[in-house]
């Protein structure tokens, strides 16, 4: 390889790139019903909501379409404002950060130095002029319109989750919308997004008599969740074959075999992908079996390692006959929906492990039950109480990482990776 091509070859750091903040553009992958109501959102004059679990692409879904739209955006993070018990606090650090520091007096001095003889007796002057302040709100709205001059503008508020919790905070965070409805903050023409993990701020406001008109300022747009499978292919290709030049054999395998495992979150797209190209790397850049078989080890040490603890606790013992446990938890992972009830489970239980539930009650109900009530547990009652959902999306992920069948077919073994 000469020179001139290996400059051109990119490193599997530049290509999947799971913690980056900023849009990583030869990887973005096209959302197009989320894009288009997020456009929506925008053009309705409405503030905006999105939300989604952790890695979901929430980030990088406002910050291609805002910029494809030509709108300055400006973030306000709120897990600072947590931390300052204050989203005014975090306001004058958006400021603080962006400008230069402000002149808020200005001294003149002058001293008249007659001659050395003279000098301990100069004259001086001194003359203070103090700049007037607004408050942290206003002055962060009117530095974002000087900023942005005629264009459109966005204030972004980040990590919501942060503050949920905090009434307080919840309440300042309602004074802020329901004065962007004031004619003195409106003139700005700054609109807000938020930005985090929970749904529920709307439902929040409106349960609460008080706040309930401030929930019809607030438009949520779809839940950002896990790719389409398509979607998540793209990803894949784009980054294995287009941008690494990878071997293309196998890749319909590869692709399949990630979007089972990640369940398709981009970030954990992204991190398993990443463990893979540095195995590929020594590999001739080739992807086969074995080297998804290592992937997936060095993916749960790395990425999973707390859940895998978690799921390790609640197994059977390995001298355990049926390990019917662990065959739930194995079941577990291969459940596809969001909610899930205990007859879907025992569904999916017989017909993995055929031989040793023929003709036999399993009791499902108790097994699910007792994984809901554990001290860490990866199941919890839906909202409505008759079915179930993971306590974290994570542990889907993680169970079909970890649990493969044994060669007896019906008994269930995990992969070790304390060793890694």
């Amino acid at each position: 390889m000469n020179l001139q091509m290996w400059q051109k070859t990119k490193n599997p750091e530049e290509v999947f790139t799971p913690r980056a903040s900023e849009v990583n553009e030869s990887m973005y992958v096209k959302r197009p019903d989320l894009e288009a109501a997020l456009e929506r959102g925008l053009r309705s004059g409405m503030h905006l909501l999105i939300h989604g679990e952790s890695g979901s692409g929430k980030t990088w879904l406002y910050k291609r379409v805002l910029k494809y739209l030509d709108v300055e955006v400006y973030i306000a993070n709120l897990a600072n404002a947590s931390r300052l018990k204050s989203i005014n606090a975090e306001f004058s650090n958006l400021v603080n950060r962006e400008q230069q520091p402000r002149q808020t007096a200005y001294s003149e001095t002058k001293k008249a130095d007659l001659n050395a003889a003279f000098a301990s007796t100069g004259v001086q002057h001194q003359d203070q002029y103090v700049l007037g302040e607004m408050e942290p709100f206003e002055a962060c709205l009117s530095h974002i319109r000087s900023s942005s001059g005629k264009k459109k503008a966005i204030l972004v508020l980040d990590n919501l989750e942060s503050i949920i919790e905090d009434l307080s905070l919840l309440k300042e965070l309602a004074d802020i919308i329901t004065l962007l409805d004031d004619s003195r903050y409106a003139s700005y023409n700054v609109s807000l997004l938020i930005v985090g993990v929970p749904g529920s701020l709307r439902e929040y406001y409106q349960s609460i008599p008080s706040l309930s008109t401030v929930a019809n300022r607030i438009r949520e747009i779809p839940e950002v969740s896990r790719m389409t499978l398509q979607e998540c292919k793209d990803l894949i290709h784009q980054g294995f074959i287009t941008e690494l030049k990878y071997d293309s054999k196998n890749m319909n395998m590869v692709m399949s075999h990630i979007s089972w495992v990640t369940d398709r979150p981009p970030q954990k797209i992204h991190e398993y992908c990443l463990e893979l190209a540095f195995l590929g790397e020594n590999n001739d850049k080739r992807i086969n079996q074995n080297l998804l078989d290592e992937a997936d080890k060095f993916w749960l040490k790395q990425s999973l390692s707390a859940n895998y603890s978690v799921i390790e606790s609640m197994m059977n013992e390995r001298d355990t006959k049926v390990g019917r446990r662990n065959q739930t938890l194995y079941s577990l992972g291969l459940v596809e929906s969001e909610e899930f009830k205990w007859s879907d489970i025992e569904t999916i239980l017989r017909r993995e492990f055929p031989d040793s539930t023929n003709d036999l009650t399993l009791n499902l109900r108790q097994i699910l039950s007792s994984l809901a009530v554990e001290k860490n547990p990866i199941i919890k009652r839906s909202p409505k109480g008759d079915a179930y959902c993971f306590f974290d999306p994570k542990y889907r992920m993680c169970l079909r990482a970890m649990l493969r069948k044994s060669n007896s077919a019906d008994q269930v073994e995990k992969i070790p990776i304390s060793h890694i």
